[in-house]
């Protein structure tokens, strides 16, 4: 009995309708929205929610938004031409999470460098100059 119950669940697809129409008409109002925006614009902005004849777009950064912004017009002309009933745009800029700082690796420095800066640091006098030589010597051989 119980498995009856389920299977008439997946069978049954009146309850899902609606929702296969809405994506249907998200997925084709993002395609119009992708073909109409010029260049790569289009891979850095995703389409939300159609409701109440306003259209939400977001885009991945402040100038991305601005570009749409200055396009919003045309862009609605042209889902207005193709018999979407879409009276606004509404562009917004997703929140991204911060993007961590590449470690860089420390430079190494060779055995032949190392044996040039010890020759420069014995040729000096007393100065802060061969002070800051022989302070860095000291930190490449703690390396």
């Amino acid at each position: 009995m119980i498995f009856a119950n389920k299977l008439d669940f997946y069978l049954d697809r009146s309850g899902h309708e609606a929702l296969m129409v809405e994506a249907e008409k998200s997925m084709a109002i993002e395609k119009i929205v992708r073909a109409s925006l010029p260049g790569n614009l289009g891979k850095y902005c995703s389409i939300g929610r159609l409701s109440e004849g306003r259209l939400n777009l977001y885009a991945d950064n402040g100038s991305i938004a601005l570009k749409l912004r200055q396009l919003s017009q045309s862009l609605l002309a042209k889902l207005r031409s193709r018999g979407l009933d879409i009276d606004s745009i509404r562009i917004s800029t997703r929140v991204m999470p911060a993007a961590r700082p590449l470690k860089r690796p420390k430079p190494v420095m060779g055995e032949k460098g190392r044996a040039s800066f010890r020759e420069l640091a014995d040729s000096l006098d007393d100065s802060p100059l061969k002070s800051a030589v022989e302070s860095l010597l000291a930190k490449l051989e703690n390396t």
